[in-house]
């Protein structure tokens, strides 16, 4: 969603830096540079919602489960909506490591720069956001439901442009700048649902035999999806010449919300037997999130050549 005004409000930014720069109050140094950064960051949303959904029958319609369809009328003569859960976790935090190269005209530099982040969160919750079938299931056959996220880490690769405010006479010079990149993310994620043990609180089947069958059964989902985000970057910070050829900093980053999409997983286990209903193909679920923003704050020490 942020790709319609990505373009013309990066290459706004960069117009501006690129017409203070030449004009503006140079620094002395001059030319390529290498630099070197270590930090944390954290999410700065309230939570971290992902949310998930699959391409399952349903038990009534799972032909592994219920073969000859005993109870059913209609309901299992085409695809039933998807079902649809969502986990809202709490803020996570993490550290981020980097380098970038660059080269810099006095006022304005522009560099390449690559970072990787880790962002813990080692929670798990109840999900909600359910479709009405699950939310009936939850109330008799689904006796215990969780899921959540370890952490999410990204391997970020960015072009930057920034406009230095220092001068010739002094060590500091603070900057802001912009930057456009990718990132390709990951989704350490697991979710449980376990069939209460007892068939006699299983209101799924009328059947006794059939809510013996499902009494007990757990769907499991493990996975680690990825996914590849274009988007931008604001930064700000102060740089300071301890002795040339070295600069020590200290740099702050946002990342905008992105909307992260996992690649369609097969359930490690669906009711205790296979990511399938026995209709020709398997079940997959996807998790999405776009509550992915961050801050970073990070230490850089830069070398010029």
């Amino acid at each position: 969603m942020t790709g319609k005004f990505l373009r013309p409000t990066l290459l706004a930014v960069a117009s501006t830096l690129i017409g203070f720069g030449w004009t503006g109050d140079a620094l002395a140094q001059t030319g390529p540079y290498v630099e070197m950064s270590l930090g944390f960051n954290f999410n700065a949303a309230p939570s971290l919602a992902v949310h998930g959904e699959d391409n399952d029958w349903g038990t009534k319609c799972d032909l592994i489960i219920n073969p000859a369809l005993v109870e059913v009328t209609d309901e299992c003569d085409v695809a039933p909506p998807r079902t649809s859960w969502t986990n809202e976790l709490g803020g996570g935090a993490g550290i981020q490591a980097g380098a970038a190269f660059g080269y810099d005209w006095g006022a304005v530099r522009l560099e390449g720069e690559y970072f990787h982040r880790v962002t813990a969160y080692n929670e798990r919750s109840a999900p909600g956001g359910f479709d009405v079938v699950t939310q009936d299931k939850q109330e008799q056959e689904l006796e215990r439901v969780f899921g959540g996220v370890d952490d999410l880490q990204s391997h970020n690769f960015f072009a930057n442009v920034y406009y230095d405010f220092g001068s010739a006479s002094s060590r500091w010079a603070p900057y802001v700048g912009a930057g456009v990149g990718a990132e390709r993310a990951s989704l350490d994620y697991s979710i449980y649902w376990k069939r209460n043990d007892n068939p006699d609180r299983i209101e799924t089947f009328a059947d006794p035999l059939l809510r013996a069958k499902i009494a007990g059964a757990t769907t499991i989902g493990i996975d680690r999806p990825t996914d590849v985000m274009l988007g931008y970057q604001v930064l700000a910070g102060v740089d300071y010449r301890i002795s040339d050829p070295f600069t020590l900093g200290v740099k702050f980053r946002w990342l905008p919300p992105r909307e992260f999409m996992g690649e369609p997983t097969e359930w490690d286990e669906l009711r205790s037997h296979e990511s399938s209903v026995g209709r020709g193909g398997p079940v997959e679920y996807v998790l999405t999130t776009d509550d992915n923003q961050y801050w970073g704050l990070s230490l850089s020490l830069k070398y010029r050549f």
